[in-house]
């Protein structure tokens, strides 16, 4: 469409992978020398690896269509989700071999025939095989049986592996220690830096007689690769965009302005919050079968880049565990970066990355980390999943060398990488210390661990300094500096719904409500089959004898109506002074509890942090054996006493709220100029001649 527009002679930035448009990067014409090299041996395995998108089939069909035919006969297998058997039926198609019979034994005379007679006849044969990081064990050693074919002292097959990073960590398994033996050459294609992308696009436009039609600004360059992360594919999709974008705008200018609107757009057509790229190291060739491969994380991890253009040397690396602990994490990250001094901040989730998500609309609210790192990992057993766990974020220190790990989350796989940091002497921060439930062989058993772990530990209240106290921690190690809840509450604040908007929405809400009126905000949740009717009876007409001049207001999710409508108390919700309401986002729940006289939460003390941060009143009903929170006076497991608390709470006056205009920066701040003034000290002690500072 654009392309006559802008004088093109034909499609620059295409995904179909063509030789005619190779870049030769520094990692890719170091990947290019090893594979022909590889082909001049005429032997062996030769490992070539990559990101998704990083140019490996355009690299290797580069090779192949730069050889020559009258000596070398070519084959190319890509799909490799084949056990051993057909993978070789798979080789003979591609070579264009009529097996004789279909027996393994009769697939493999028919190849070593074939084999033999390319030979004999002065040729060489080489086999490519792409997506190699989906061939089984058994498939893998197959190849290697065929590299055993030889005809006098010369091999009759050569192999090259292509695949994603994670073919490595195949390749490293103690069953492949006979096939690292025949690779003669290995090496992996990085990211493209800041100048490469630059030089990518602009090689590609001129490759179909681009004449600087569309300009593109210098920053421009900079926002491409800053969004693709340098990735060759994600450059080609979004400079594709970029091109439709200003043919249909009418301009002959390409500006940063332009490439962040269209990066916004796609990542929100494809249900993306975020950049998901890899981040490796520069790229690198090694030689040798004995080489160690780079470090890699499994396959199934997610690394979400969200800015790029920073250093992710000697970072500092957040462990979280929550949404509540990665939303302190985006906090902490926010007032870190005008500390000149501080490296960027990593996060770190052992679990899912769902477990970890930030509420929709806080994603376009919030600062984000430098890079976020989601292993993935899954199943509750804890000595599997700790080395899951611990073997990923060993790779990530060797990988990062982090000046700092900081601990913001308590659960088992925060604990297991603490601990790993701990013993490869990397400084352990805690954020939170000092919090205890009253079980110390229960909620509390890592939390107490983990102060104990700590170099250093950051306390929300003078109150828990008495607690480490008493549990033998140095008073020099411990600092408060406040809750990191206040610092996200900052940033949210502003942004939340006005109460009176999200009631209006519905008219039942509405009714009678004045600015002026109290309410009881309800967070509190139940599943339709594990709920007693009781307790959901009790807490339904407790709601209703509550005083006239106070309602109560109930975000309510499905699973909750599911339950009431049940137990037949559907119709009370619709006639009393309860106002159910739905579809509610975090922002719009927030912008409720500022004026909400008291709240009453479940278990997952949904919004109760920020209520305390807000000075809102708190009563959290759970279950019997449910863990309280370190100072919570209002957990209860009887409906009656809840209830008798939310009257109390709702009758007191709450305190006044900080002014916006007196906010200091909050306590991530003081532990931002903390952590850079120690962190700096113990750099400099333990490495005097190559300090943070230098």
């Amino acid at each position: 469409m654009y392309e006559s527009h802008f004088g093109f002679s034909g499609a620059p930035f295409q995904l179909n992978p063509d030789p005619s448009f190779y870049f030769d990067s520094r990692g890719h014409a170091s990947a290019l020398a090893y594979l022909r090299f590889g082909v001049y041996q005429g032997e062996g395995f030769i490992v070539v690896t990559g990101d998704i998108g990083a140019g490996k089939t355009t690299l290797v069909r580069t090779l192949l269509g730069g050889l020559d035919r009258q000596q070398v006969v070519a084959a190319q297998v890509v799909s490799t989700q084949l056990e051993s058997g057909d993978l070789l039926r798979a080789i003979c198609t591609a070579f264009g071999i009529a097996p004789a019979g279909k027996t393994k034994a009769e697939l493999i005379a028919s190849l070593e025939a074939f084999l033999t007679a390319v030979a004999a006849s002065g040729r060489r044969a080489l086999l490519v095989v792409d997506e190699a990081q989906n061939l089984s064990l058994e498939a893998i050693e197959e190849l290697r049986m065929l590299s055993n074919f030889q005809l006098e002292h010369h091999a009759l097959l050569q192999s090259f592996l292509v695949g994603q990073p994670e073919l490595r960590k195949l390749l490293e398994s103690r069953a492949m220690e006979q096939f690292r033996q025949r690779v003669i050459a290995s090496c992996h294609l990085g990211p493209l830096d800041v100048v490469e992308t630059r030089a990518y696009v602009e090689h590609r436009l001129r490759r179909v007689g681009w004449q600087d039609r569309p300009s593109f600004d210098d920053a421009a360059f900079e926002e491409i690769h800053r969004w693709t992360g340098g990735i060759p594919r994600r450059i080609n999709l979004l400079c594709n965009r970029l091109l439709l974008g200003a043919y249909l705008g009418n301009s002959d200018e390409v500006s940063a302005t332009l490439v962040m609107q269209t990066a916004r757009e796609m990542r929100g057509e494809v249900g993306e919050t975020t950049l998901v790229a890899a981040v490796s190291k520069p790229a690198a060739a090694e030689s040798g079968a004995g080489d160690d491969p780079l470090p890699a994380l499994p396959a199934e991890a997610v690394r979400e880049l969200h800015v790029a253009g920073v250093s992710l040397q000697r970072p500092i690396v957040c462990l979280v565990d929550s949404p509540a602990s990665y939303m302190k994490a985006c906090a902490f990250a926010s007032e870190s970066a005008r500390q000149p001094e501080l490296p960027a901040v990593v996060t770190f989730n052992g679990g899912l990355q769902a477990d970890v998500r930030l509420p929709g609309e806080l994603a376009e609210v919030l600062p984000r980390p430098a890079l976020d790192v989601h292993l993935q990992a899954r199943g509750e057993r804890f000595g599997p999943r700790a080395t899951q766990v611990l073997a990923a974020f060993d790779q990530l220190l060797l990988e990062l060398q982090p000046a700092a790990v900081m601990a913001i989350g308590s659960n088992d796989d925060v604990l297991a990488c603490s601990l790993a940091a701990h013993k490869a002497g990397v400084p352990v921060v805690r954020a939170e210390a000092g919090r205890r439930s009253g079980d110390p062989f229960g909620a509390d058993s890592n939390a107490i661990l983990l102060d104990r772990l700590a170099t250093a530990l950051y306390t929300n209240e003078l109150s828990t300094h008495y607690t480490l106290y008493r549990e033998g921690i140095p008073a020099d190690r411990v600092h408060c500096f406040g809750n990191l809840m206040l610092n996200l509450l900052h940033l949210a604040v502003p942004a939340a719904a006005e109460a009176e908007a999200t009631l209006q929405r519905e008219t039942a809400a509405a009714r009678g409500l004045k600015p002026q009126d109290g309410y009881v905000l309800v967070t509190l949740q139940f599943e339709p089959e594990s709920t007693r009717v009781e307790v959901l009876s009790d807490l339904v007409s407790g709601f209703v004898a509550m005083p006239p001049d106070l309602r109560v207001i109930w975000p309510m999710q499905d699973e909750t109506r599911s339950a009431l409508e049940r137990v037949g108390l559907g119709r009370w919700i619709k006639n009393s002074k309860i106002d159910a309401l739905s579809g509610l986002g975090y922002l719009e729940r927030l912008g409720l509890l500022q004026r909400a006289n008291c709240l009453l939460a479940g278990g997952d003390a949904d919004l109760a942090e920020e209520a305390r941060a807000l000075g809102v009143p708190v009563v959290r009903l759970v279950a019997a054996g449910h863990p309280a929170e370190f100072g919570e006076a209002g957990a209860v497991h009887e409906v009656q006493r809840a209830l008798a608390l939310v009257g109390e709470a709702a009758a007191r006056t709450r305190p006044r709220q900080e002014e916006a205009g007196y906010w200091d920066g909050g306590p991530a701040a003081r532990m931002a100029e903390h952590l850079s003034a120690w962190l700096w000290q113990e750099d400099a002690a333990i490495h005097p001649q190559a300090s943070l500072r230098s």
